[in-house]
Formats: C-alpha cells, sequence, structure tokens
C-alpha cells in the first residue's frame, strides 16, 4: 500500500525529520521490559533499570508531598525567598527546604512550586551520584565486552556473569590501572562513559521539564475549573508523565549496557577475527533484521582500506547517520549518499537495539591471555 503525504507547507529540517521517523517506525516498546539476550549484561541492565526507577519514585512520591502540603512547617519568622540559584550544595538546599517548609502550598507563588520541582529533582536525582551511576554501568558493561572475547563462550552463563561482576571495578580510571588495558580498549571506555553520562543528565533535565511543565498546567487547570467540579488530580496527570520517564530510562540502561559491551568486544578482538551479528529480539526493525547473521571482519581503526560493508572497527557507529534512504532539499525528494545513510555498526544500530556480537570460531583468542586466566581462574 502506498503512502503519500504533503510536506510541500512544511520547513526541509521537519521534513526530514517526518522521514527518519517513519523509516524507524517500529516499536520500540514492545519488549522492553523484557530481560536483555546477553547474559553478561542482563544482570547490569536490570540494576541499573531498578536504582533508576527507585529514584524517578521518590522524585513522584516527594513532589506529591509538598504540593500538599505535607512538609509544611509552622514558623514564627518569616522567612526570605533565596534567590536565583543554579547548582545547590548542602548549604543552600537546606534554606530552599526551610523557605519551603515555612509557608503552606496555598500560599505559595507559582516561582514557589518551580523552585519545589529544582529542589526534588536535585536532591533525589543528584547530578554527582547519576554521573557515578552512568559510569558503573558503562565501565561494568564495556569490560563485559572484554570478558566475552577472552573467555569461551561454554563459560558465558548466568552465574558466571554474577561472578566476574562482582570483581569488575566500576571506575574507568581503576580499570585501566587494575588491568593495564590498552589505550584503545581505554578510549573505548572513556567514550561509553561520557555518551552514558549525557543521556543520564537529559532525563534529569526532561525530569524537570515535565514537573515543571505538568504543575504549571495543574494550576491553570484548578484556576479556570468550574466551582464544584472535580478535577483531575495532579497524582493521576503525573502518571503518564512518569511511565514515560520510567521507559527512558529503561532505554538508557538498555542501549548503554548494550554499546558499551559491543564496543569493548570488538576493541578486545585481534584484527582479522570474524564475527556474527545476531538481532533476534522482540521489536527488531528493518534494518536490524537485515543484518541479522552478517559476518564480518574486525580490523583496527587505523586500517587504510575499510570496507564498511563488511568490516567493523571500534568506534564504528551510526551517529549522524539516517534510516531514511532519502532527504529533502529545498523542495525536492533526492537520494541520500551512501555515506550519509545507516551502515553496519560495530556497537549498536540504533537507540533500546539489542544487537550483538559472537564469534564465528568459538575458541578464537581475544587480545590478552592474561585477562583470559584470570577469568578461568575467578570461574573455576
Amino acid at each position: 500500500m502506498a503512502l503519500f503525504i504533503d510536506v510541500y507547507r512544511v520547513s526541509a529540517a521537519a521534513t526530514n525529520d517526518a522521514l527518519e521517523l517513519l523509516h524507524k517506525s517500529h516499536d520500540h516498546d514492545a519488549g522492553i521490559w523484557s530481560p536483555h539476550e546477553s547474559l553478561l549484561i542482563r544482570r547490569l541492565v536490570e540494576l541499573f533499570t531498578q536504582r533508576g526507577l527507585d529514584r524517578l519514585a521518590r522524585v513522584k512520591k516527594q513532589i506529591l508531598a509538598w504540593e500538599a502540603g505535607n512538609h509544611h512547617q509552622q514558623s514564627a519568622f518569616p522567612v526570605v525567598r533565596p534567590g536565583m540559584m543554579e547548582r545547590w550544595n548542602e548549604a543552600e538546599l537546606t534554606l530552599v527546604k526551610l523557605y519551603l517548609e515555612s509557608l503552606p502550598p496555598a500560599q505559595w507563588a507559582l516561582d514557589d512550586h518551580m523552585m519545589a520541582v529544582d529542589y526534588v529533582v536535585q536532591r533525589y536525582l543528584p547530578a554527582d551520584e547519576l554521573r557515578t551511576e552512568a559510569e558503573w554501568l558503562s565501565t561494568r558493561s564495556g569490560m563485559m565486552g572484554k570478558v566475552q572475547a577472552n573467555i569461551a563462550a561454554e563459560l558465558i552463563t548466568a552465574a558466571n556473569a554474577d561472578k566476574i561482576l562482582g570483581a569488575l571495578p566500576s571506575l574507568v580510571s581503576t580499570a585501566t590501572s587494575q588491568f593495564h588495558l590498552p589505550a584503545l580498549m581505554r578510549n573505548t571506555l572513556e567514550f561509553a562513559r561520557v555518551r552514558c553520562a549525557e543521556n543520564v543528565r537529559a532525563i534529569t533535565e526532561s525530569v524537570r521539564h515535565r514537573l515543571r511543565s505538568t504543575i504549571v498546567q495543574h494550576l491553570e487547570d484548578q484556576q479556570a475549573q468550574v466551582a464544584g467540579t472535580p478535577g483531575q488530580s495532579l497524582e493521576t496527570k503525573l502518571f503518564d508523565q512518569f511511565a514515560t520517564l520510567n521507559r527512558d530510562w529503561r532505554r538508557i540502561a538498555v542501549t548503554e549496557a548494550g554499546e558499551a559491551q559491543t564496543q569493548g568486544y570488538v576493541a578486545s578482538l585481534v584484527p582479522g577475527t570474524k564475527v556474527k551479528r545476531v538481532e533476534q529480539y522482540v521489536g527488531a526493525c528493518a534494518f536490524c533484521k537485515k543484518i541479522d547473521g552478517v559476518i564480518a571482519t574486525v580490523v583496527s581503526p587505523d586500517h587504510p582500506n575499510k570496507d564498511p560493508e563488511t568490516m567493523i572497527w571500534p568506534g564504528k557507529n551510526n551517529v549522524g547517520r539516517s534510516a531514511s534512504p532519502r532527504k529533502r532539499v529545498g523542495d525536492v525528494l533526492v537520494p541520500r549518499l551512501p555515506e550519509e545513510m545507516w551502515y553496519l555498526p560495530a556497537g549498536l544500530a540504533h537507540p533500546h537495539c539489542r544487537g550483538r556480537w559472537v564469534p564465528v570460531i568459538d575458541d578464537e583468542p581475544g587480545d590478552d591471555p592474561e585477562f583470559g586466566d584470570l577469568l578461568r581462574g575467578l570461574l573455576s
């Protein structure tokens, strides 16, 4: 069935965004909560997910408590509203809390409601702790890629993954010094750390924005509400917002753990190793189904004659590339150049992808026999 869309009246940028969305239109939420297919990172994904969802639940609980006046404390002295601040230290958080407690919500100005949002987000989603969480996930997932490259496939079980997980460091610096990681693997872990931290930071800003917007809308609805007519509660309005935020956090867990593991695996293989792509999971898109079973050769990033169709190398990804075969230039749709299109990645094809690489030859050695001996000793 042909689909015709009139895009003449919209901008070229909006047209290209729509084309991109259409060509990536598959149900990313299908199976989003199912266990990850990789036994090596399954436990990491679940732990990171649960810790994040617990934090988001506390944010929701606390903002509802503040708005309901549950934290109000009678004060004999007026407390002055704190001035504008960005990231608050402990003393400033205490000052904001004291001010908000001193006023019943019925006396709050709109700025007070916004301040309550900022207080709750900074108290329960602190930037330093979230950066630590992000590095914990990305470093251990990346090292699990190195684990995959240096032990036999039959040793990769859920029980063994839990044993190994307990022995892996949570910081890039510790992993580098403890296992004498070469520059390529160290850089792979650093990129994973920064990428994961940026995505976690973005979801924190999304929490702040969604809370602020929902509360403003709720206050407007209350003001416009006809007397005696029951309105929708703030808790009900926040339900859908936090359902979306929970899914967003889960996507970070699945995507960043998967990207770190696959890139770490490729970075830990001897150049010339052949690997096979596995894209067998609920919700796989047409592109991922197409590359399922593809065999690729691992080469170094400085390989002089890289063939993107048959070779992969550490850092190869689809960032900045498109799933749509066409783009709008002026008022005309033109074909995209091959270098603009998605291609066979070393990591994931796109966010929430669950693709992975497996060895073509099970006993293919990794780049670190000493690390392999350490793992086998740990599991023996």
